[in-house]
């Protein structure tokens, strides 16, 4: 809230000064308050006195072109003044109060009448920022009172001054630029200025200079002198001499001679106007600087081989309007950095056959040139453009060679025809002018055959024939690639045609065959251009589909590539998390191979499937169970049943998953048959189990219980031997159901093994899950094969006792027999 509220006055502050400046503008005034420079211009309302309400913020003031004889003293209150234009009025002098103006850095009095510089100018003196002063057109004599310490531009042109002396620019140490043209100088009495680089004494009346005139102004760079008709500055034996001066102006003054030799440092010269007939040899040997000289309207008639020797910088050579007729042709072999060498408006008759120069271009218009020798060209290596227009030429030699012309101009000579062969030897000529001339057939085609890169060919302004047959090849050749303006091209004879162009004669006022001929070419060379646009749009299209068909492949592929690679990574990661996953089993697996297995003896009730899992194996097999005592037999029927239906029981649960081993395929094919035999034989045994157990007496509850424990084999186990003689399975995991009931037989708890044989053998037996009728099972005795996969031969049980590893403690039964204790 307070920036914004900040802004608003501002806003208001700024938007009320804008309207306080714009109420007191002067009236009829232009004000521009509201941008920088603020400045007020009352120019040229005839104003008789200095306007009022001016705001004391002005920096730009004009009030040129007004009748003010006189400043108010008031004018002291503008302290933001920076520039004041007082010119084209009728002041006499300035105000004291103008030395208030402290930021003034521009005060114009151009065409007032201000004569007395120690009255009317003394406060220009107490200006400490004044940095350009015009007092043009004043009738100021003298400069002697007038001084400014910080001023460095100071025209005094087209006053009264008629004397400079040594003193006058003292009083302005920083001055740089002094113009005194159209003053009545006479003389210049060795002037002095530290700073001072640009002097213009040009339009004066400067007598005599002598050579250390300018000795004291070290700095002086460009001097004009011209337009002064009696100049003398030079002679046999003297001449003006400066080190640093570099650009002079002596034009029109008269001059019989350059004199410039005592000025090293020069590298524009302007000596044109005078009355230089003559150039001796190196005269200009001591100007190595030298870039620009113009001698032109001098009435020179004669040029030395050796005049420009010396001059290894020189540009431009001017030596136009004057009398020149012979050139010398190596009189420009020192010159080898010309660029363009004017010899227009001389005398000249015959071009030099060998005439050597680097020159880019030559002009040799209005001269008197009758014929271009063959090898006029060829010591020129350089050129570029040749203009020969305004001479007398009758033929283009045929021979003439350049491989670097490329402009040839030879406007209104006397050319009647052109031959095949008189471009031939042109090959990157561009530009062609040959109008005013005296052509009057067509044109054979030959004859820009070897000019493939020509553009344009001006023809106006001759006397053509108009032969429709002969002029259409040329025409079309001409018009076909807008070569020419076709309405340039008018008819002079027959006189039924004269001042009509060609393609109005031909399809008018002729034959209608010719006429034909004529429409027919017109069509063809619309057709050709018509065909020609075609084809370039067709270009067009195709490259634009091309580009477009590149593009977008470029981008599938990249699109390709970068699928690519995530597909990769993502195989990578998957790779990982195998590998990962790998790890964690074996390590999982290795714990729980280290998980205790359970004791038997530990057991309390009938052991769970994990736990009879857990429990060691018999080191015998079931075939030597089978041969051990009626009593024992007994005890492994009972078992063998109780084994049966746990089987068939956990046939019944859903396994379990648990970590499995990795095996290879031949593993797994055995283990798949062994499975299956295993199968066969425990329903066989299971048979014959039922069978005994009806004539003998059934085994103890815990008896019945660890032999049970015992007998469950897990289909999915394969035992294997290790070096200790334990055995290690590989556990497949089988899910269990939470409602799984227990097989078991009834049986009294505080009976003992008789008891619960004789129990069994008068009762019918059947299995907790199904009723199923043990005495109706016919139980039929087969081999067995040992599930060590070594078959034992069948021991009787007196002579073979059964010896478990895992107890050494017999077990009792009814016969007496002792056998070992399953674990």
């Amino acid at each position: 809230m307070i920036v914004g509220s900040t802004h608003s006055i501002l806003l208001f502050l700024v938007t009320s000064f804008i309207s306080h400046t714009r109420s007191i503008c002067p009236i009829n005034c232009v004000c521009h308050l509201d941008r920088v420079p603020w400045s007020v211009s009352c120019s040229n309302l005839d104003l008789d006195e200095f306007p009022d309400k001016i705001s004391s913020l002005v920096e730009y003031l004009d009030l040129s072109g007004n009748n003010l004889r006189l400043l108010p003293a008031d004018i002291g209150r503008l302290s933001e003044l920076k520039q004041i234009l007082l010119s084209k009025n009728k002041l006499n002098e300035l105000p004291e109060e103008l030395e208030n103006l402290r930021k003034l850095e521009k005060l114009d009095l151009n065409n007032n009448n201000i004569s007395d510089v120690n009255g009317g100018l003394d406060v220009i003196s107490r200006l400490p920022n004044l940095r350009l002063l015009h007092i043009k057109n004043n009738p100021i004599t003298n400069l002697e009172a007038l001084k400014n310490p910080s001023l460095r531009i100071l025209d005094v042109s087209q006053c009264l001054i008629s004397k400079l002396s040594n003193e006058t620019l003292l009083y302005f140490p920083q001055l740089i630029s002094l113009n005194l043209h159209g003053n009545p100088l006479k003389s210049i009495d060795h002037i002095r200025s530290e700073r001072l680089k640009w002097l213009d004494l040009s339009y004066c009346m400067l007598n005599y200079l002598y050579p250390d005139t300018f000795q004291g102004v070290p700095e002086l760079e460009q001097l004009r002198l011209s337009n002064n008709p009696v100049l003398v500055y030079s002679s046999r034996k003297e001449t003006l001499r400066h080190d640093k001066l570099k650009k002079l102006d002596v034009s029109n003054c008269n001059l019989d001679r350059p004199g410039t030799h005592g000025l090293p440092a020069l590298t524009h010269v302007i000596l044109s106007h005078n009355r230089i007939r003559f150039l001796p040899n190196r005269i200009f040997s001591r100007n190595k600087m030298l870039i620009h000289l113009n001698l032109n309207d001098n009435g020179l008639s004669l040029v030395n081989q050796s005049s420009f020797i010396g001059m290894p910088k020189l540009e431009v050579l001017d030596l136009s309007h004057n009398t020149l007729e012979i050139l010398p042709a190596l009189m420009l072999q020192d010159n080898i950095n010309l660029h363009l060498l004017n010899l227009s408006f001389n005398d000249i008759r015959e071009f030099p056959t060998n005439f050597t120069t680097t020159a880019v271009t030559i002009d040799l218009s209005y001269n008197l040139i009758e014929y271009l020798p063959k090898e006029s060209l060829m010591y020129m290596p350089r050129i570029k453009s040749l203009d020969l227009s305004k001479n007398q030429l009758e033929t283009f030699a045929s021979g003439v060679k350049s491989q670097t012309l490329k402009t040839l101009i030879l406007e209104g000579n006397r050319l009647v025809r052109l031959s095949n062969q008189s471009f031939t030897y042109l090959p990157s000529l561009t530009w062609l002018d040959l109008s005013g001339n005296r052509l009057t057939e067509g044109i054979d085609l030959e004859t820009f055959a070897y000019n493939p890169n020509l553009h344009t060919v001006r023809l106006h302004d001759n006397p053509w024939r108009c032969d429709c047959q002969q002029l259409y090849p040329i025409y079309y050749y001409l018009t076909r690639s807008s070569k020419t303006n076709p309405s340039s091209l008018i008819c002079e004879s027959p006189s039924n045609v004269s001042g009509y162009s060609w393609s109005t004669s031909c399809q008018v006022t002729w034959g209608k065959g010719v006429k034909d001929v004529w429409d027919n070419g017109l069509k063809a060379s619309k057709s050709e251009r018509v065909y020609g646009l075609v084809l370039m749009s067709l270009l067009i299209i195709i490259l634009i589909f091309g580009s477009i068909v590149s593009i977008g492949h470029t981008i599938k592929e990249k699109r390709r590539q970068a699928l690519l690679r995530v597909r990769e990574a993502e195989r990578a990661e998957a790779r990982e998390r195998l590998l990962l996953h790998r790890r964690n089993q074996r390590e999982e697996s290795r714990h729980q191979e280290n998980i205790p297995r359970v004791h038997p003896d530990e057991l309390i009730g009938p052991p769970t499937y994990e736990e009879a899992v857990q429990m060691p194996r018999l080191v015998r097999s079931l075939d030597n169970l089978d041969s051990i005592s009626v009593a024992e037999g007994l005890g492994q029927s009972a078992q063998s049943l109780d084994r049966d239906a746990y089987a068939r029981k956990r046939r019944r649960q859903p396994r379990k998953r648990t970590v499995k081993r990795a095996r290879s395929e031949d593993d797994l094919e055995e283990q798949h048959e062994d499975r299956s035999r295993s199968t066969k034989k425990i329903k066989s045994r299971s048979s014959s189990v039922s069978q005994r157990i009806t004539d003998s007496n059934v085994p103890s509850k815990s008896t019945s219980r660890r032999s049970s424990a015992m007998q469950r084999p897990s289909e999915s186990e394969e035992p294997t031997s290790s070096v200790d003689g334990t055995w290690s399975r590989t556990l497949r995991s089988r899910p269990t159901s939470t409602k799984q009931k227990r097989r078991f037989f009834r049986r009294d708890e505080h009976s003992s093994d008789d008891e619960d044989s004789d129990e069994l053998k008068n009762q019918s037996i059947t299995t907790s899950r199904r009723n199923v009728n043990v005495d109706s099972i016919q139980v039929i005795e087969l081999p067995r094969e040992p599930r060590s996969g070594t078959y034992r031969p069948p021991v009787t049980p007196a002579s073979s006792p059964v010896s478990l590893v895992s107890s050494p403690e017999p077990l009792e039964t009814n016969e007496g027999i002792s056998s070992s204790r399953i674990v």
